[in-house]
């Protein structure tokens, strides 16, 4: 045999053979040679640093959130977030108002010892179940409320280390418990900084009122604020996030772009209504959902970059009418959750196999070239401690953030 065929014989087996690995491997992993490769370049191609402040060294940690910061800081090669949203709910006793202040107190001075600001969004619900907005109006709630500001007062926490509160979230959502009448939310707000400000008098404050996509949200929004006194918020937010149909009759569009969900214009005259040039945008883009009718969603790297890029459009205009701007960006794998959405952009811990690594690092740096803030909503696995030696919550079929 010739040496050129020799030569294009054993082209033609290694062809063979790489092609028989790749689909043996598709079939085990999902992701075959080739896409495995292109995946690993993503980190390789995510050579712009997020900001240019260098990574600073983490001390060791047990709570959930800052467990996920390393991750991000390595994947950016720099610093990436000073502020992480976590989520609390309300005290409906003396003793649970000390139990929960214990516990938050603990929390708010781990925070602090990262310098990371914690964005605490207060959910109207207890261990008894959901508030009910026109009962909180009355007084109900205000005993507990304070007892619980004044232990974690005793417990040393600070004014700067409280970070920023916001209570009452998304108040139009339908889920809440006699939510109806806006003024009631006001009033509640009125209420709980008034509280809050009595023992935490420098303590940032702020609201967060939930857009509907493709709609003009801005009038019903502006309904929620006309009573609030803007003397004792600090921060205007508005939260949305993509939507997609998911029956197979509904014709409805799909709304992708911030311009949509979380517009500049909805969070500037959310602003200017409570008298503040800072504000926030809680927003993210999803990879895959799962629909209540057992079907799925999965959106494509070209969608989700668009995505991202509308949400710094939006910054864009509101840095431009001289705002400040916090972006909070969902970022966790929930899945398993019944939210049932996958926000995430690598799977924890292995973010060198991920096509959308690269995306969250460019994202991250065009914030940080408009002067924006980014704050993110992640978590880590902390170990369950064993049963003999942790105590059960009475709030254990709570619904989990």
């Amino acid at each position: 045999m010739r040496k050129r065929d020799v030569v294009v014989s054993t082209l033609l087996f290694l062809a063979l053979v790489i092609g028989t690995g790749n689909v043996v491997i598709t079939h085990l992993t999902g992701s075959g040679l080739f896409e495995q490769s292109r995946q690993s370049l993503a980190l390789a191609g995510a050579s712009t640093a997020c900001t240019g402040k260098p990574a600073p060294k983490r001390q060791p940690t047990a709570d959930a959130q800052l467990l996920a910061l390393p991750e991000y800081e390595k994947v950016c090669d720099s610093a990436v977030a000073d502020s992480m949203m976590i989520f609390t709910q309300m005290p409906v006793s003396e003793p649970n108002a000390v139990e929960m202040a214990d516990a938050m107190a603990a929390r708010l001075k781990e925070f602090s010892a990262q310098n990371i600001r914690p964005v605490v969004i207060v959910e109207p619900e207890t261990e008894w179940g959901l508030v009910d907005f026109h009962e909180y109006t009355t007084g109900m709630y205000d005993g507990w409320t304070t007892r619980y500001f004044t232990r974690l007062k005793n417990r040393g926490v600070t004014d700067r280390q409280m970070g920023l509160w916001i209570p009452f979230p998304e108040p139009e959502q339908p889920y809440w418990n006699n939510n109806g009448d806006p003024d009631d939310f006001a009033k509640n707000v009125n209420r709980y900084f008034g509280l809050q400000r009595s023992v935490f008098p420098e303590v940032q404050t702020g609201v967060l009122l939930g857009t509907q996509a493709g709609t003009d949200q801005t009038p019903k929004l502006l309904a929620y604020t006309r009573l609030i006194d803007d003397s004792l918020v600090d921060v205007a937010g508005v939260q949305g996030f993509p939507w997609h149909p998911s029956e197979p009759g509904d014709s409805r569009r799909a709304i992708v772009s911030a311009a949509d969900f979380a517009s500049a214009s909805a969070a500037e005259q959310v602003a200017q209504s409570l008298g503040t040039r800072k504000v926030l945008l809680n927003v993210g883009s999803y990879r895959h959902k799962l629909t209540r009718n057992g079907g799925e969603i999965a959106v494509d790297a070209g969608e989700r970059q668009a995505t991202l890029q509308s949400i710094t459009d939006q910054v864009t205009t509101l840095r431009k009418n001289g705002y400040e701007v916090l972006v909070n960006v969902f970022a966790e794998n929930k899945t398993n959750r019944p939210e049932g959405i996958d926000w995430s952009y690598w799977a924890a811990g292995n973010p060198a196999q991920s096509v959308y690594t690269s995306m969250f690092v460019q994202f991250a740096h065009e914030l940080n070239e408009q002067g924006a803030t980014l704050s993110l909503y992640d978590a880590r696995n902390v170990p369950t401690p064993l049963p003999s030696t942790s105590k059960r919550s009475k709030s254990s079929n709570r619904r989990q953030r």
